[in-house]
């Protein structure tokens, strides 16, 4: 009679699973940006830091092969110096363009320090540009920089301008607070940038103190939340993650939603949060990032996904 009662009774309810509706966050793929190499990073700190124009091609291109359909572009000179010679960046990226078609290429457009606003960037973004739009698809746009000196709303607005007639899409280096706002502030509401902004949060060590830890990780995901809630809506959303706690920030990134992920050797030396393992090979980092990212049921995006997804013209 007991099982009687029980059959009847959970007969009459409902399970209610039904109304657990699909989440979407996952329904759209995620473009791969690697970074060979970058301009704080030296061998004497990870001896697989790729330096030479050939060293780091062939870095991006077995990165691409793995799964990565962007690059972000730091060029070395020949004792391991960060360079702004444009012929070591054409060389470079010929390299690749060869092996890799459709790359996006993401270049820090900086060339100047001794110089403010356009005249920072113009002697490597206008050769560049004139050589051809595959050298310089996106231009990274740091939009407070404190240990380069303020960034003014004249110096910001003008860069911003200036990058825009060459047809050249920047992308904004979220390290924090204030430089969100200034995009916000001085770039949107005056209606100056032109296309949905490409916001790229920017978590850890990233050659300057001022990025947000990522450690704890508690602390670092809230950290990030907080900032992706506060992007304007219609942003394209990139995560960098530097330092020791890269991989899991990159995952939470992924977990959320981001458009983009940008890894590599450019702000960390450790492949794990919790060991001195260095890392030896950006496809490495690419591959495990990709298979993740595959494994939570999200796609990788291909060359034109990665266009597309970007606002990038052809």
């Amino acid at each position: 009679m007991a099982e009687k009662s029980m059959k009847s009774f959970f007969e009459g309810i409902e399970s209610g699973i039904e109304d657990d509706l699909p989440d979407f966050t996952f329904n759209k793929k995620l473009v791969v940006n690697v970074a060979p190499t970058g301009a704080f990073v030296y061998r004497k700190e990870n001896p697989h830091q790729p330096i030479t124009p050939s060293e780091i091609a062939r870095a991006v291109i077995d990165s691409y092969k793995a799964g990565a359909t962007m690059w972000h572009v730091h060029i070395r000179d020949d004792e391991g110096y960060p360079s702004s010679d444009p012929e070591l960046f054409v060389r470079t990226t010929d390299m690749i363009m060869a092996e890799c078609p459709g790359i996006i290429t993401s270049l820090n457009v900086l060339a100047d320090t001794t110089k403010k606003g356009v005249d920072q960037i113009k002697p490597l973004a206008e050769p560049l540009s004139k050589a051809g739009l595959k050298y310089i698809r996106t231009a990274v746009v740091p939009p407070c920089a404190r240990k380069r000196g303020p960034m003014t709303k004249e110096m910001l607005q003008e860069i911003i301008s200036y990058l825009q007639d060459l047809g050249i899409r920047p992308e904004f280096q979220i390290h924090h607070y204030e430089a969100l706002m200034n995009v916000v502030n001085w770039l949107i509401r005056p209606g100056i940038l032109k296309e949905p902004p490409i916001m790229n949060i920017i978590l850890g060590h990233h050659g300057w103190s001022f990025s947000a830890p990522t450690t704890p990780t508690d602390w670092g995901m809230t950290y990030y939340i907080t900032m992706k809630n506060l992007l304007p809506p219609d942003s394209i959303i990139g995560t960098t993650a530097g330092g020791h706690n890269w991989l899991p920030m990159t995952v939470v990134g992924i977990i959320l939603g981001t458009d983009c992920v940008r890894v590599g050797m450019d702000d960390t030396l450790w492949m794990y949060p919790h060991s001195e393992e260095k890392i030896t090979d950006c496809a490495d980092v690419v591959r495990k990032v990709a298979t993740i990212t595959r494994e939570l049921g999200r796609e990788i995006a291909s060359p034109q996904d990665a266009k597309e997804i970007l606002g990038l013209k052809d």
